[in-house]
């Protein structure tokens, strides 16, 4: 079975070709259409080789779904969520130039190049369908910040009680970074509460903030979140030095870590 739909996409109408036909599939890629393969249960083998987007069944198709394997073929960035003053959205390209030197953390730094930024696009969200993403002030389509979610370091785990969450949940790292002539303005807030919503929602994930004793701002909105304090296991850790942590950086006396702790997620409607 072979069936082309037209998706509405800022303006534009785009067309996603689905089947579960290999051979129609791999055509359409070649000639630069996007694709999604529906598996065929009866198939002895794998037929769907080359295919990046692939699901069981028809059933498994949704509007949103279609969408998102659109943009990923045209390389448009998926939007996370929005309030009245900020679009959460994938990092493009483009954005490698509107990152101020001095804004840019250690761990920031490939954000700055388009070439490693392309790489982190194509590596981390059509990979993980997670990341750093970028926080666009919706006045004047300003670049003011990034926020988003990482997979933590082994150590996190070893060093802290975290507790053991329920089957397909999963507990992931917050960061939020807002560049200086926008602080102050409750942005770090609005952003950090709606990574949450899409890491609940979505990702079925708990949050994880690693945050300097020092840092009052980043304490308030972790707090704002109704995040506590995670207690270590060993009372000796703090001083240690815990390299690799998901956004890789290194720990340094003083910091601490803050989690999502009884916790009960919603129900999601595709569980």
């Amino acid at each position: 079975m072979i069936q082309e739909r037209r998706i509405w996409i800022e303006g534009t109408e785009y067309r996603l070709l689905i089947s579960d036909e290999p051979q129609a599939l791999l055509a359409a890629q070649a000639a630069g259409r996007a694709v999604l393969g529906v598996e065929d249960p009866a198939a002895e083998k794998w037929t769907m080789r080359g295919i990046p987007y692939v699901v069981p069944g028809w059933e498994e198709i949704t509007e949103e779904l279609e969408e998102m394997v659109l943009r990923r073929r045209l390389g448009f960035p998926w939007i996370i969520a929005a309030s009245d003053r900020l679009t959460i959205r994938e990092f493009v390209k483009a954005d490698a130039g509107q990152i101020p030197v001095e804004e840019c953390t250690l761990e920031e730094e490939h954000f700055r190049s388009e070439e490693a930024m392309e790489q982190y696009i194509r590596n981390q969200y059509a990979f993980y369908e997670y990341g750093i993403w970028a926080l666009v002030e919706k006045e004047d389509s300003k670049l003011i910040g990034m926020a988003g979610v990482t997979a933590p370091g082994e150590k996190i785990f070893r060093n802290f009680k975290l507790e053991q969450l329920p089957f397909q949940e999963q507990w992931l790292e917050l960061g939020y970074h807002i560049f200086e002539p926008y602080r102050g303005k409750g942005y770090a807030k609005e952003a950090a509460a709606m990574v949450r919503s899409y890491a609940h929602d979505v990702l079925s994930a708990r949050l994880i903030a690693v945050i300097h004793e020092k840092n009052q701002a980043s304490r308030a909105v972790a707090e704002s979140l109704k995040m506590k304090l995670i207690p270590e296991r060993d009372p000796g850790c703090a001083a240690a030095i815990l390299p690799q942590n998901g956004t890789d950086t290194q720990w340094q006396n003083g910091h601490l870590l803050y989690g999502e702790c009884c916790l009960s997620l919603p129900d999601r409607e595709d569980s």
